[in-house]
């Protein structure tokens, strides 16, 4: 199964300890649950969901989800690119402080595609962007 754009069904809030574990990521209101939506691989058990957005930063808060761990970190739309006449769309991100726990270096590269994977899938906005049958994205990691 691939990456799916949709918004979180209720029985996952449950299952994944949504509204506890994005609470406290939410920086700007903690202990709010920022997302309603989520790009998910359900076979693989990974997503990827924002985590709080303030107007004045300079970025906005993000969690990768990996077969039970969760790898928060700061993601910038640097650019994107939306291209009706092909139905396609893509996206540039910048990530910082992606921070891969000690116990899962070993999977380190699995990681890190799951997340570039997840992002095409994502490019565009996720359920608000326009739904377009080709999406792709660049990820790139930068200091921060």
């Amino acid at each position: 199964m691939a990456f799916v754009n949709e918004y979180i069904p209720e029985l996952d809030y449950e299952k994944y300890n949504l509204k506890e574990v994005c609470g406290r990521l939410n920086l700007s209101h903690r202990g709010r649950m920022f997302s309603q939506s989520w790009t998910i691989d359900r076979e693989r058990n990974i997503f990827l969901i924002n985590t709080w957005s303030h107007r004045e930063a300079d970025c906005e808060g993000a969690a990768f989800y990996w077969k039970g761990a969760w790898i928060p970190f700061e993601v910038i739309v640097k650019k994107s690119e939306d291209n009706p006449e092909y139905d396609s769309c893509w996206s540039l991100y910048h990530i910082r402080k992606f921070n891969i726990p000690a116990w899962l270096e070993s999977e380190g590269d699995a990681i890190l595609n799951g997340l570039c994977e997840a992002y095409s899938a994502y490019a565009g906005g996720g359920v608000f962007g326009k739904n377009r049958t080709h999406r792709s994205a660049t990820v790139e990691f930068v200091e921060g």
